[in-house]
């Protein structure tokens, strides 16, 4: 069964540098999952996660870890495909990796993901809660601490090599308390030692004595790789290592049955010599070795007695090697390449020539093992792959076994496991996918076992990087594209074309109208047209307004200032009236500009949705701006209508105020002050009534008309005698304090 090592500490205790050679030493895989959070940190600037707000960042800002691959091959890890290891080693990353980690679903995303590698290989993995949460089952946790001083030393000294500067030590210390304080105090899965974890203080010991120390653990609890296979019977290992050669694909045939049945009885004869040999060394199924050929024995037919009995089997052609850990060996033919006969065997292997090869079988009882050239010209040429590895190659390889653990798939006679966390298809459908072909991705080459680790999911990455990249190539400046749009952000939208390449539709670009709430014009899901407008390694800018008419442009092309236009209101409010003159074309007509006359109200003459004509007074292609003008219209009545004192003129009321009535007449406003009523006191918007021009000032813009009636003579000259009297009574008073009563009083005497 897979084992599984736990490393967990606080940041610069040197987990990643031991847990590394840990991996390498005991053959197993390191899963960096420091590295998984730091490509989802780089894949939430991309999609436009907004980090200069983190108050405002929530669970919903990272719904797209739900359907991003992050995977390892090669040393490398994918994002999406994409090899970013270079791209997420900056202290930026780090810090904004820190941060994603926070929140539930991306730790649920990236837990499942470790947690289903580590199903099928023998793994070593670090973090902060490695042991408590994502493999609380592992067969060895660590806790590797050091004190804060010891690591900010590390620190200082690793940016130094790195970039030949670094912060002063204090500085890095509070950077670094800073950290575990927020590590060990987050509400999703904080550092925290597991109970069954074993902690290692790194502060005063080297990395070889920090390896040693886990090492030793791990052989004490039984799990030295010379005793464990990385699957037990219960997974079916057996047949995994058989499966590593295509010989061992098929059914033993009855001749090697019986030729390994004759190997054992001879060396029962020789029991005292092997025990001696054994105690010396040991050696391990498909390990390489070396040593001295002894004998070349020819083949032997079958022997029967007079009975006809069968009493010595047949026995093919084979070589006697004896190996440098005194450990002997048989080769046969079978296990020779282009060893077509005896002959060919007695001349190429001579006693006392040096031989390498590898085992291909070891006896409990002690016997002599079971040696394979082909097997070794198979682990020399499976390193070729290695090439394959580091340019993400792919091939299609067939599914021939179905085991526990995932598939078994045959290339070119290699054998090829596929994990089931590397497959792209749920458990229950597995089986179904025996017999068939599939196009796989070596992600690291089993050179103990013979055989490729192989992953449908890199393969697929890389062929849609590979599609990707293609396409891109194949567009230009000046393209029309369709896509969907997949995310709204305040400054634009981010549009999936073809084979998952994405462009951005800047909010500038939708429409030849400014558009202030993207979510007024596009939703998620709608299907866009689009021109290329940019186009780089990193970025494809788009273009909706490109394709769309530019009423502006051709409003604007044909208008000029002073010309007369007419136009559907569209608004009014308390600055002036937004007017339509064209399809998406809009005009304002300030409120100062509606009438020469002042406190005018535009309501009193027009209501939205009718028809107005203005002048252009203003044109503002930069700013797609049309200012209109109604009382600088060249039919100014104020400089035809002519109007004198006592004319009579017909009025049309517009409203009725507490001060008096608002009218026109002759296209012009005027006037008519409640004091001048006459018997009228109730005037109705659009009632018409007669009056005489009181006062006319066309410079001024002001008319206003009475329509009381003048009193009779013999009044108005005996009010004017009664106002000369109360002005003569008033000049002859001696007292100051004379009043209007005592005027009133003299007159009744």
């Amino acid at each position: 069964m897979a084992w599984k090592i736990a490393i967990d500490g606080p940041a610069g205790a040197g987990k990643s540098t031991v847990a590394k050679i840990i991996a390498n030493q005991l053959n197993g895989e390191y899963l960096d999952t420091g590295a998984m959070y730091r490509a989802i940190a780089l894949k939430s600037i991309r999609v436009g996660v907004d980090f200069s707000d983190l108050s405002a960042i929530t669970d919903d800002d990272f719904e797209f870890v739900n359907s991003t691959d992050v995977v390892f091959s090669g040393g490398d890890i994918y994002l999406d495909g994409e090899c970013v290891s270079d791209l997420i080693r900056t202290p930026d990353m780090s810090s904004k990796a820190s941060f994603v980690s926070k929140f539930g679903v991306v730790r649920t995303r990236l837990v499942y993901l470790q947690q289903l590698m580590a199903k099928s290989i023998n793994v070593v993995m670090d973090g902060r809660d490695i042991g408590t949460v994502v493999l609380p089952d592992a067969d060895l946790k660590i806790f590797l601490i050091a004190s804060p001083v010891v690591r900010a030393e590390r620190r200082q000294k690793q940016l130094i090599e790195k970039s030949g500067s670094a912060p002063d030590l204090d500085t890095i210390i509070q950077e670094i308390n800073a950290r575990d304080l927020q590590d060990s105090t987050r509400a999703i899965s904080p550092l925290k030692k597991a109970d069954d974890a074993v902690e290692i203080d790194s502060s005063y010991l080297s990395i070889d004595e920090v390896v040693q120390k886990i090492l030793c653990l791990f052989k004490e609890r039984g799990l030295i790789m010379e005793d464990v296979k990385t699957l037990n019977e219960e997974t079916k290992d057996a047949e995994v290592k058989e499966e590593a050669v295509e010989q061992e694909e098929k059914v033993e045939s009855v001749e090697e049955s019986s030729q390994e049945t004759e190997a054992k009885s001879e060396e029962k004869a020789e029991a005292k010599s092997e025990e001696k040999a054994e105690a010396k060394a040991d050696a391990k199924e498909m390990q390489t070795v070396e040593g001295v050929v002894v004998e070349v024995q020819q083949s032997e037919p079958e022997k029967t007695n007079k009975n006809g009995e069968v009493v010595k089997k047949a026995r093919e052609a084979r070589v006697l090697v004896k190996l440098d850990n005194d450990r002997e060996g048989f080769l046969y033919m079978k296990e020779i390449a282009d060893c077509e006969s005896e002959e060919d065997l007695f001349f190429n292997y001579v006693p006392g020539d040096r031989v390498k090869l590898v085992v291909k079988k070891v006896y409990e009882d002690g016997g002599k093992l079971l040696l394979s050239q082909i097997l070794l010209a198979k682990k020399e040429s499976l390193k070729d792959f290695q090439k394959v590895i580091d340019d993400h190659g792919t091939f299609t390889a067939k599914v021939v076994k179905l085991i526990k653990v995932g598939l078994i798939l045959e290339y070119n006679g290699y054998s090829c496991l596929l994990p089931t966390s590397q497959v792209n298809a749920k458990e229950e459908e597995l089986e179904g996918l025996v017999g068939t072909e599939m196009e796989v991705a070596p992600i690291r080459v089993d050179l103990n076992r013979i055989r490729l680790i192989v992953s449908q999911n890199v393969a697929n990455a890389i062929k849609a990087r590979e599609e990707k990249s293609v396409y891109i190539a194949s567009l230009k400046v000046g393209d029309v594209v369709k896509g969907t749009v997949k995310k709204l952000e305040e400054y634009g939208a981010f549009v999936e074309l073809e084979h998952g390449v994405e462009g951005l539709l800047h909010v500038s670009e939708i429409e030849h109208n400014r558009v202030v709430k993207i979510e007024k014009v596009l939703n998620v899901g709608d299907a866009v047209e689009c021109k290329i407008i940019k186009l780089d390694e990193k970025h494809i800018g788009l273009s909706r307004k490109a394709l769309l008419p530019n009423y502006w442009k051709d409003f604007i092309d044909s208008a000029k200032v002073g010309d007369e236009v007419e136009g559907e209101i569209a608004e009014i409010n308390k600055f002036g009236v937004v007017i339509n003159l064209a399809t998406e074309i809009q005009g304002f007509l300030p409120k100062s500009e509606f009438a020469y006359e002042r406190d005018v109200q535009v309501e009193d003459f027009y209501k939205v949705g009718d028809s107005i004509k203005t002048m252009i007074i203003q044109l503002d292609s930069s700013k797609k701006r049309v200012i209109l003008s109604k009382k600088q219209l060249p039919d100014n009545p104020w400089n035809t209508v002519q109007l004198n004192t006592g004319d009579v003129v017909k009025c049309v009321t517009l409203k009725q105020l507490p001060t008096g009535v608002k009218f026109t007449t002759l296209g012009i406003t005027g006037f008519l002050n409640a004091v001048n009523y006459g018997d009228k006191t109730e005037f109705a918007p659009g009632d018409e009534f007669e009056a005489k021009v009181r006062l006319y000032d066309p410079k001024q813009y002001r008319l206003t008309v009475t329509v009381k009636e003048p009193r009779p003579r013999e009044e108005r000259i005996r009010r004017s005698n009664d106002v000369s009297e109360m002005s003569k009574y008033l000049r002859n008073q001696e007292k100051m304090n004379a009043t209007f009563a005592d005027f009133l009083e003299k007159d009744e005497k």
